[in-house]
């Protein structure tokens, strides 16, 4: 526990380090520290400067000032030996000794022969040799004896005449200069510090003078990267300033307006992608998915949030569709393809898939375009097979019909009873095509709703009673036993002539199919709130191959009995568009050998409006 402490301590106080390091770094690299650093370092060199041209300057004046007290000296101590120009000046060396104001100072007298008491004056000395030639001299020169720099004066000692009768040689170390001077160095910091201070002062006032319009700048154009648009930046009173903010601000309505605009473009957009019942999917040149519409989502049976920024290669069902996307992106061509089912999905999809270019003309990725046709295609099926399924049926009693015409024209119609039987079996295969036509026009009707029912109460037990009663002389031609087991009281809101129509094709279509000696019942019960309408019969039965297709048009399960049976093959497919218009569902249940049973439903309780 301790060294877990211990270790959150050491990383907090390194987060700790890492945001004061962050702090200086970005301190530093802040304009506001660039001016008052940029400032101070101005204020630094022009102190610098000054300072050392004023220390050279009281370097060279305390020099001068130094020189002329030594030259003084000199020339007092000339002065006061004037009186002693006729005694030996070598002897009045220890007199003058007394005059030295400081140790290191040196006096040293030299008669007119250049003699001197204790040191030898070197006659080549500037200040010597004009000393001898009567004139008084300085010169700063470093010693030879001991290398230390020194102030050097010498004076003329005149006799009575006027004559030179030796000279007065005064010297003092030029360091007193500098201990003089050195003692003014804490009086010159004191003043830089002063200085820097004062700069401080003013080039952070002056700094933040001229950053704080730019910093409300920054923090606008923060806003402004953020989306927020509605600030604006203050106008300062410089003009620089003032018209950068003006400038910033005028932009900043620009970038305000065309913003909206293109998100009210983009909003349009995706509105109309979104709405469009094609599926829109979109690449980018990497192959990610950038957009992907709702109908997108419900074709390819994706997500969009979790398959934008995926690779379609990755979440896209199938191969083909992807190989199209990519070949648009690589290649920049148009492509177009019907995908079957099983490439993509169970559906059959059309798909367009086209580049998608950027300003310079590049392919920066794809988009495709998909529809589904799967009803499209069913119907053009449909619409085929109802054409050749019309052809064929009509075909067969035009050709009856025109083989007994042709037989009766060629000399048929000279026997009565040949002729009477060829017209009826004439009139027969006419009223079966007049049938036919008018089941075609009933079921044309029905799919396209343009059937108005007459909804009104039924009762279903006496509307099964009257077709079976209708229907009983068929049953007793084919030796069948026809029935009804229909409880009272079972009334829904139905059209009585379509709902009669329904149950006389079920029990026509039982009787056809039902061997002599079979039976056939219809039976009614009332089911949670529905009405259950059985038609049950113990004929032959359907085989399981052909029962998802017994209410699809002009389809028969016992094709030996296409034609003996009269039918037309619509009569299922009309009897479950008008169950379906009645708000109920019809199915059929059969095993070979021991029956078929067609079932459907009708609403008990049901508006008397007919159902959308």
């Amino acid at each position: 526990m301790e060294n877990e402490e211990t270790a959150e301590g050491h990383e907090r106080a390194h987060e700790v380090g890492e945001s004061n390091g962050n702090a200086k770094l970005n301190m530093r690299r802040s304009l506001r520290w660039k001016l008052t650093s940029s400032y101070l370092f101005l204020v630094i060199v022009v102190l610098l400067v000054v300072t050392a041209y004023v220390a050279r300057a009281l370097e060279r004046s305390y020099m001068n000032t130094y020189a002329y007290v030594v030259a003084t000296q000199a020339k007092v101590i000339s002065l006061m030996l004037r009186e002693y120009a006729g005694r030996d000046l070598i002897s009045l060396q220890p007199m003058v000794q007394e005059l030295r104001w400081r140790k290191e100072a040196t006096i040293t007298l030299a008669d007119a022969t250049g003699r001197a008491a204790n040191l030898a004056i070197d006659p080549s000395y500037p200040e010597v040799q004009k000393a001898f030639a009567g004139m008084e001299s300085q010169a700063v020169r470093a010693d030879p004896r001991t290398g230390e720099r020194r102030v050097y004066a010498a004076a003329p000692i005149l006799g009575p005449k006027k004559e030179v009768v030796g000279i007065v040689h005064v010297s003092a170390p030029e360091a007193w200069v500098w201990r003089q001077l050195r003692r003014m160095v804490p009086q010159f910091g004191m003043a830089m510090l002063l200085g820097l201070g004062a700069a401080w002062l003013i080039g952070t006032r002056l700094s933040r003078r001229i950053t704080r319009p730019l910093e409300e700048l920054s923090r606008m154009a923060n806003r402004i990267s953020s989306g927020d648009f509605a600030g604006r930046a203050p106008v300062d009173e410089t003009e620089e300033l003032g018209r950068l903010s003006q400038s910033f601000n005028a932009m900043a309505g620009r970038l305000e307006r065309v913003i909206a605009e293109i998100s009210a473009e983009r909003n349009k957009i995706e509105a109309i992608i979104a709405g469009m019942t094609d599926a829109v999917v979109a690449t980018n040149r990497d192959g990610q998915i950038i957009l992907l519409n709702r109908a997108a989502e419900d074709l390819l049976q994706l997500e969009r949030r979790q398959a934008q920024g995926q690779r379609a290669r990755d979440v896209v069902p199938g191969e083909r569709l992807v190989a199209m996307l990519e070949d648009a992106t690589d290649r920049g061509r148009l492509t177009a393809e019907e995908l079957p089912p099983g490439s993509m999905s169970d559906r059959v999809v059309e798909a367009h898939c086209a580049p998608i270019t950027g300003d310079g003309g590049s392919v920066i990725g794809a988009v495709a375009v998909l529809r589904d046709v799967t009803e499209l295609r069913s119907t053009e099926r449909m619409r085929r097979e109802l054409t050749a399924n019309v052809s064929h049926e009509l075909r067969t009693p035009l050709t009856s019909i025109v083989g007994f015409v042709e037989t009766l024209l060629d000399g048929a119609m000279t026997d009565e009873e040949t002729a009477r039987q060829f017209l009826t079996i004439i009139d027969d295969e006419a009223k079966r095509l007049v049938k036919l036509v008018d089941d075609l026009m009933d079921l044309s009707r029905l799919e396209s709703k343009r059937v108005a029912l007459e909804l009104k109460p039924v009762d279903v037990g006496h509307l099964a009673y009257h077709v079976v009663d209708k229907m009983r002389p068929l049953a007793e031609n084919s030796q069948l036993m026809l029935s009804q087991s229909v409880p009272s009281g079972l009334i829904a809101p139905a059209d009585s002539d379509r709902l009669e129509q329904v149950l006389t094709n079920l029990v026509d279509n039982a009787l056809k199919y039902t061997p002599p000696g079979g039976r056939v019942e219809v039976r009614a019960s009332d089911d949670n709130g529905e009405i259950l309408v059985e038609v049950v019969d113990n004929g032959r039965g359907i085989p399981p191959e052909d029962l998802p297709h017994v209410f699809e048009r002009f389809y028969r399960a016992d094709r030996s009995r296409t034609r003996g049976s009269g039918g037309t093959g619509l009569g299922l497919a009309i009897a479950k568009h008008i169950i379906e218009a009645h708000g109920g569902r019809i199915s059929v249940h059969s095993r070979l050998g021991e029956g078929t049973t067609f079932v459907f439903t009708l609403p008990r309780n049901g508006s008397l409006e007919p159902p959308n």
